[in-house]
């Protein structure tokens, strides 16, 4: 590659001294933290599965070579930086030397090799590595990934922790997916699942902590594990899980219901935070099949709609009516792009594009599900905005998640749905851009493709360049207020809570229990 690499996201600050045996550390260390989370993982396969619930554990356990930070911008993490060919098709990883697997082996180029060709296999999110064309161990410490065509998204796939590319030791890298056994490099180990009840995690005293940075940074930076024991449980019910907070009988929360928010919010026996934007709160349409094909339809759908009587009711009072599809402060935000096309409110413009579309009345399956409140209050609000103010003849079907989930993979049978957009946007525009552009795609929104959203997203995956990429974002964005397959109604955040006793907690994607202790 010569004088044409350049070096990506290197370590950013100088080492710092270790503090696993320093009197701070000692004083902050023990006891067992007990988090309660909202259902148990559909996997422990932390490769394998794309499901919060499998990430808020598995993020415990298992790095990868490029993690987020806490403005969810990727950073080294396993890997010491990265340099990349003139051409884009070539990425040599260079590793951290010295670290453990919780086994005790330490890892190297073989084990990288083993866990990125088994993720292409078996990975949650396997296809953002389809244009990986060879893994190679080129060095003990030196990892050379081969493209057959440009991916700018590479190092933001490899970062993402949404279905994580977590590092296994090489013996794990024929095990089909689900059959894992659980060996990682993070700062807690595995030690006991109880499908029904809750995981439990100790200490990894060998953890090897990321000298290359001064602190905790999102998913990155120098991690310290205080807790002798993380126990992460399983409790369904927003209120079970708000008594045993109030209790004592657990210590963190990953989703506190706003309402016990507001009544808890002056209780000295409780921290609360607010993790926003925690999710873009979406209506899919389905342009492929029978009224909703209409696209002057969808766009008096969207005309119509009032945006914040959706999110303040789905969201109990912590919401934001904003029209972009990449949070704010991210590099790739497209600014005020489409913004006049969002929560307009204007009916008499909505009515005109209603009699111009031909519809006759013609029922609309509205498809939600049971299981999510804010899913379902945003069926039911936007039902009624559009059944008073357009007359739609809309057929509110609500059903459980895993049947939602599989109805709206079907081409037919149904004509909206609703569904957050939470982790895809915190890792950046490839993947909204790419799961709502394809045919079928993981949306079921595009059963009928649009040239133009095709064509802002074969911009994006064909250039390195940052102001391209910007003018694709921009161009898919604007598409998606004409077009109108998805509606974007605003963002949704999310309570998290702590008891009084716990130090250091922050907000984030997961309920962290690194660089946190008992006080």
């Amino acid at each position: 590659m010569g004088d044409h690499r350049r070096n990506l996201l290197a370590g950013v600050s100088a080492a710092a001294l270790a503090l696993a045996f320093s009197p701070a550390f000692a004083q902050k260390k023990g006891g067992d933290v007990i988090v309660g989370v909202t259902s148990p993982p559909p996997l422990t396969d932390a490769q394998g599965s794309t499901a919060e619930a499998t990430r808020n554990i598995s993020m415990h356990w298992v790095e990868t070579l490029f993690a987020r930070d806490q403005r969810a911008n990727p950073m080294p993490d396993l890997a010491t930086g990265v340099e990349t060919s003139a051409d884009g098709l070539t990425y040599v990883f260079t590793l951290r030397q010295g670290v453990k697997f919780h086994n005790g082996q330490e890892m190297t180029s073989k084990d990288v090799k083993a866990s990125l060709d088994r993720y292409k296999k078996f990975g949650g999110a396997s296809l953002t590595l389809g244009a990986v064309k060879e893994v190679e161990a080129t060095d003990k410490y030196k990892v050379t990934v081969r493209l057959s065509t440009l991916y700018p998204g590479l190092i933001g796939s490899i970062s993402a922790p949404g279905a994580p590319m977590a590092i296994f030791p090489e013996s794990e890298g024929a095990l089909e997916r689900g059959k894992i056994n659980h060996i990682g490099t993070g700062p807690y180990k595995w030690a006991e699942y109880k499908p029904d009840s809750h995981v439990k995690l100790t200490r990894f005293d060998d953890y090897s902590q990321n000298m290359n940075f001064q602190k905790r940074d999102g998913f990155g930076g120098k991690k310290t594990a205080y807790f002798d024991s993380v126990t992460i449980r399983f409790i369904p019910e927003g209120g079970a899980r708000t008594a045993a907070l109030e209790t004592g009988e657990i210590h963190a929360i990953d989703n506190l219901p706003p309402p016990a928010a507001k009544r808890l919010k002056n209780d000295a026996r409780v921290k609360i935070y607010e993790a926003s934007p925690w999710n873009l709160n979406l209506i899919v349409l389905n342009v492929g099949d029978g009224p909703m094909g209409n696209q002057k339809l969808r766009q008096a759908i969207l005309y119509t709609l009032d945006m914040e009587e959706i999110l303040a009711i789905a969201g109990d009072g912590l919401y934001e009516v904003d029209h972009a599809w990449q949070y704010k402060g991210t590099v790739h935000h497209a600014g005020t792009v489409g913004k006049e096309n969002y929560n307009v409110k204007d009916i008499a413009r909505a009515k005109k594009l209603l009699q111009e579309s031909g519809y006759k009345g013609e029922e609309i399956t509205f498809l939600t599900d049971s299981t999510i409140k804010n899913h379902n209050e945003t069926a039911v609000v936007a039902t009624e905005q559009l059944r008073k103010n357009l007359g739609l003849n809309i057929k509110l079907q609500v059903v459980d998640w895993p049947s939602a989930s599989q109805k709206r993979l079907q081409p037919t049978g149904w004509h909206m749905w609703t569904v957050g957009f939470g982790v895809e946007p915190y890792e950046g525009p490839i993947n909204v851009i790419g799961l709502t552009t394809k045919q079928n795609g993981a949306l079921g929104a595009q059963f009928k493709a649009d040239p133009i959203l095709a064509e802002a997203d074969k911009l994006f995956n064909s250039t390195l360049n940052l102001d391209e990429q910007k003018k694709a974002v921009a161009d898919w964005q604007r598409r998606m207020y004409e077009w109108v397959p998805v509606i974007n109604t605003g963002v949704l955040g999310r309570y998290q809570a702590v008891v009084a006793k716990v130090e250091g907690y922050e907000p984030n994607r997961i309920p962290r229990m690194w660089d946190v202790w008992f006080k």
